[in-house]
């Protein structure tokens, strides 16, 4: 084969070898990560934790500090301010927002509302004070510390909700002396979610102690047949607070009338509360109103889900045999040219013989 038709082989190899490896590269394109527009920090000075667990008598006062950061790419008005803090549904922290009115433990938090110009990381250092009131009772007592974006973030797309992202910390106080740890049920209920069946329960802590209930409860039709058995797993229930246990089932109970029992124990202390026969009624009206409410099934394609990877496959192993069938073709080539160099150096050594004799 002539040079120029092996240079048109190579130039042919190279140039499917790029098509295929740029389709594939169109077809999958990486997704650019983004940062979120708003990255606050703000964390305890000094403290061994992730959160400020303190230790104070009646009557005392100590100052503390937190740091307040920005992790954006941007200076930003920042928010911060003390917050009373709550058990959230199931257990857990949660802190209520800037337009709550401190109460109970927060007003011996000295830590006024402040709106801050937080440059990109630099740490801002805050000294607060807390003084525990000199009649406060023996337990645990909470509170936070809150740090968010002092203007909304505006969102976009049909459904334009603004945000708010928030930073809190959890202030846990301990006034020595006996803890009594003890919660109480209250009433059941029911709710419809998104075509499940939420049987709610309400939660008190009755104690002076922070409690982690965890158990199972069992749900029994009017007539005491068991329909449902769950377990259930809380979060932090703090002391003097009340909240609620939710559990969602599988599937919509039927109209009708119910019962619930539940026993949960908090591990640390072995405190056990019981509910039994707990009543609570699914009406029909709910059960229609969910039930008409779930979306009608999507259309379905009768298509081809596609080719998937098999045209990268088909490409790559294409790829691969014509590199090998180009080598081939070199070998084969260099091995002819050397025979027919070889041919004639013979040729001419035989001419020259015959010219001497």
């Amino acid at each position: 084969m002539p040079q120029t038709a092996a240079r048109r082989f190579a130039l042919l190899t190279t140039a499917l070898a790029g098509i295929l490896l740029g389709s594939a590269s169109i077809a999958g394109p990486a997704a650019a990560s983004t940062a979120p527009p708003v990255q606050l920090s703000l964390k305890p000075v000094n403290q061994p934790g992730s959160y400020f667990e303190l230790l104070l008598e009646p009557g005392q006062t100590e100052e503390y500090e937190v740091e307040l950061g920005n992790h954006g790419p941007k200076p930003i008005a920042a928010r911060t301010y003390a917050a009373d803090a709550h058990s959230i549904t199931n257990g857990g922290f949660g802190a209520e927002g800037r337009d709550g009115t401190p109460s109970t433990t927060t007003t011996w938090v000295s830590y006024p509302t402040e709106v801050l110009q937080l440059d990109p990381e630099q740490a801002n250092i805050r000294t607060f004070s807390i003084t525990v009131p000199a009649d406060t009772a023996p337990g645990q007592y909470i509170t936070s510390l809150v740090l968010e974006n002092d203007a909304p973030l505006e969102g976009s797309g049909g459904v334009a909700l603004d945000q708010v992202i928030r930073q809190a910390v959890a202030v846990s106080i301990r006034v020595p002396g006996p803890l009594n740890p003890g919660f109480a049920f209250g009433a059941a209920g029911h709710k419809v979610a998104a075509a499940h069946s939420v049987v709610i329960v309400e939660l008190s802590n009755t104690g002076n102690a922070n409690v982690k209930p965890t158990g199972g409860m069992t749900i029994k039709d009017a007539s005491g047949k068991t329909v449902s058995e769950a377990p259930v797993a809380m979060g932090s229930v703090y002391a003097h607070d009340a909240t609620r246990v939710e559990t969602t089932l599988a599937s919509i109970l039927n109209p009708g009338d119910y019962t619930l029992d539940i026993t949960l124990t908090d591990a640390a202390t072995k405190v056990t509360g019981t509910g039994t026969a707990l009543p609570f009624t699914v009406t029909a009206e709910e059960v229609q109103k969910a039930r008409a409410a779930q979306p009608a099934p999507l259309p379905g394609v009768a298509q081809d889900t596609g080719p998937g990877l098999l045209p990268y496959l088909f490409g790559t192993a294409l790829i691969g045999l014509l590199v090998v069938l180009l080598l081939v073709f070199r070998r084969k080539r260099m091995a002819s040219t050397r025979s027919e160099e070889e041919g004639s150096a013979r040729t001419r050594r035989g001419s020259g013989s015959r010219r001497r004799h």
